[in-house]
């Protein structure tokens, strides 16, 4: 859905650089004076291993059109391993980003050594052209900004949340003690592992935040504004309750009223 792009658009792509490898190929490729579109902004990590997907949310929250993260060729790690388990950082990420509806062609994981500056210069230009065909960010999605939004900021703190941290940790270290860092194996085990659980606290995030910011609610106009089943919200609506999050009042559903804190007078 490239017609709502503006012929001026210029994307903001943020971009995560190894430190020992994909940075010093940027570096070189500044001194070398190689072209490449300066639509970019560079944030040097250690290791793309380092990456937190609470980091591409926020980048996505703050209205980025894209994330570029580059490491080390593979096998070249300084860390050893660091760029394989960015791979299943960036498979996390990418299911959460299907979960929000976001398309996944905006955040790219790549590859360049030290030495491969033209390298680095066209997968920048490779990625900063793709961008500009899908749009600012939402467009590409048919979604505007304000519905959008929801999804990112619930997006955001369920990539910050202690339940899938603990979950993707938990799996992490199951695929690096097997050594299975294929794109596929990853994929499946993150779907069989923590699929539900993405969707779950997404949703019930999401749900959270329409009401804070919208006033009580009814299940219905939930479904309607989330696009979601109206069974499925009853059901997630029924979870946050019972957690003592959200209450229902003549059908509506608020806050719960947070009872004040009683101190002991010295």
């Amino acid at each position: 859905m490239t017609q709502n792009r503006p012929d001026s658009f210029e994307p903001k792509i943020l971009g995560f650089l190894c430190n020992w490898c994909c940075y010093a190929a940027a570096d070189s490729a500044g001194v070398g004076r190689l072209q490449y579109p300066p639509n970019i902004r560079v944030i040097r990590v250690m290791c793309s291993g380092r990456i937190d997907p609470a980091f591409i949310f926020e980048a996505f929250c703050h209205r980025a059109d894209g994330v570029f993260i580059g490491g080390c060729q593979l096998g070249d790690c300084h860390y050893q391993f660091g760029n394989f388990e960015a791979m299943a950082t960036m498979g996390l990420a990418w299911k959460v980003m299907e979960q929000c509806g976001v398309d996944s062609q905006r955040l790219a994981l790549e590859w360049a050594s030290a030495a491969e500056a033209p390298l680095f210069a066209q997968l920048v230009a490779r990625f900063t052209e793709r961008i500009k065909e899908l749009g600012p960010l939402g467009s590409s999605e048919g979604k505007d900004w304000e519905e959008l939004r929801f999804k990112l900021e619930a997006a955001r703190q369920v990539t910050r949340g202690t339940k899938l941290r603990m979950a993707f940790g938990k799996l992490a270290k199951e695929i690096r003690k097997g050594g299975a860092y294929r794109s596929e194996l990853i994929e499946e085990g993150i779907e069989k592992n923590l699929g539900g659980i993405i969707r779950t606290e997404i949703n019930r995030s999401e749900i959270v935040f329409y009401i804070r910011e919208k006033g009580p609610l009814s299940s219905q106009e939930l479904s309607v504004k989330m696009g979601i089943p109206h069974t499925q919200i009853e059901d997630e609506l029924a979870g946050l309750s019972k957690k003592g999050l959200v209450e229902r009042k003549d059908g509506i559903w608020a806050m719960c009223e947070v009872a004040p804190v009683h101190r002991n007078k010295p």
